[in-house]
């Protein structure tokens, strides 16, 4: 019989969520009021070139001024920050010395604000910080209103950013925000691509919440909502962007799906990380990586993925039976990814056959992922990578 590694019994565990979310239809409308709780009058704004110019941005730039507040606008580049971008964000932080940071964009724009917000009070640069829990002081009051529905980084205490050897991920409680906007509103203009990418992030966050060794009672129960939530509405969302109902409950799911960040995102977010060089968004390499994963982590976990496969509508007999009932998951997000346009395989993405070989080396040796359920060796990632590259998804 296959080994069930969960075990809510065996150990401490840590969750972890902002200490404020305020979440609901034209929820910006009171910023204002909301931000009198703080006692700088200076905003120091991070978005990015793209949606400054968006009429939610404006709109929310002209609010904060009409409330006297001084705004001063950090946009930066409209992609993955390097530590680069990352350094210069915190330099602006530094050099005003006060105000309240606000994050307004996706998980980029987030993640910087996050950053520049911590290590405001911090010396040295965004690298020396890579790692978990090695930012000591908390830094500047830090606001998140997210404008996509997907990556979760307005609750989570992850900043992730292309360091000088690659993907650098600074995990601390020091980088929670002090309050969440989740305004469903300014997610209507999103274009349908990024729709798909951020919401299979969010899947990707809730499943692998649950697949981690690090779940727990709470993870699971804000994760197989998240799941129920995806599975119903991402593909409203991406077929008919002006459908408030399944803006609303898109962003109701990446912010739980964030919160199942608490619980250590598995094998998945590596296979994504490698496929960087393909210069995905990160969500696409996600949303490429979550079947297959979910398949090599199956057997390890029946139970849990009794549970996914019930949250992504799984209700007849099947569910009684941990094969099909995993066979139906990992079917089930494939058959998402191809009605919202996401390849299946490297193969049909003109990757080269010897290339998985490489992919499964980097993988192994620079994002190992203890807290995955299935422990694997090199060869286990080689075979992984070589169904990645033809899309073999048979169980």
């Amino acid at each position: 019989m296959p080994v069930e590694y969960y075990n809510p019994w065996a150990k401490i565990y840590t969750f972890e969520s902002p200490t404020k979310v305020i979440f609901g239809i034209n929820a910006l409308n009171d910023i204002g009021e909301v931000l009198k709780g703080f006692n700088p009058k200076k905003i120091l704004l991070f978005t990015d070139k793209v949606i400054r110019e968006t009429e939610p941005a404006k709109e929310f730039i002209s609010t904060l001024s009409s409330k006297r507040f001084e705004v001063e606008v950090f946009a930066s580049e409209v992609k993955e920050p390097t530590v680069d971008m990352v350094n210069a964000s915190v330099e602006f932080v530094r050099s005003k010395k006060q105000g309240i940071v606000i994050g307004m964009g996706g998980g980029s724009v987030m993640d910087q604000a996050k950053i520049a917000a911590a290590l405001a009070k911090n010396e040295g640069e965004a690298e020396e910080y890579a790692g978990v829990n090695k930012v000591p002081h908390r830094g500047l009051p830090l606001v998140l209103v997210p404008t996509t529905a997907g990556t979760g980084a307005e609750t989570s205490k992850n900043a992730v950013f292309l360091g000088r050897r690659g993907k650098s991920v600074i995990t601390t409680p020091s980088m929670l925000a002090d309050l969440a906007i989740i305004d469903p509103i300014v997610t209507i203009s999103l274009p349908p691509s990024p729709t798909a990418f951020t919401g299979m992030d969010a899947l990707s966050h809730a499943i692998e919440g649950i697949m981690s060794l690090n779940s727990n009672p709470m993870v699971m129960a804000v994760a197989l909502e998240a799941i129920s939530l995806i599975n119903t509405n991402l593909s409203i969302a991406y077929l008919n962007g002006s459908d408030i109902r399944a803006r609303f409950n898109m962003c109701i799911a990446a912010t739980l799906g964030g919160l199942s960040l608490s619980a250590v995102m598995v094998l998945g977010h590596s296979v994504a990380y490698t496929l960087d060089h393909f210069e995905l968004p990160h969500g696409l390499g996600c949303a490429i990586a979550l079947p297959h994963v979910m398949k090599f982590n199956a057997s390890a976990i029946p139970e849990k993925m009794k549970r996914v496969a019930r949250a992504l509508g799984l209700n007849d007999s099947r569910i009684d039976d941990p094969i099909q009932a995993a066979a139906y998951a990992v079917n089930r997000v494939k058959g998402l990814n191809e009605l919202l346009g996401i390849p299946i395989s490297l193969q049909s993405m003109g990757v080269e056959k010897e290339k998985a070989a490489e992919l499964a080396d980097e993988c192994f040796a620079k994002y190992p992922k203890p807290n995955n359920p299935r422990r694997y060796f090199k060869d286990d990632l080689v075979k992984l990578y070589e169904q990645l590259w033809s899309g073999d998804l048979e169980m």
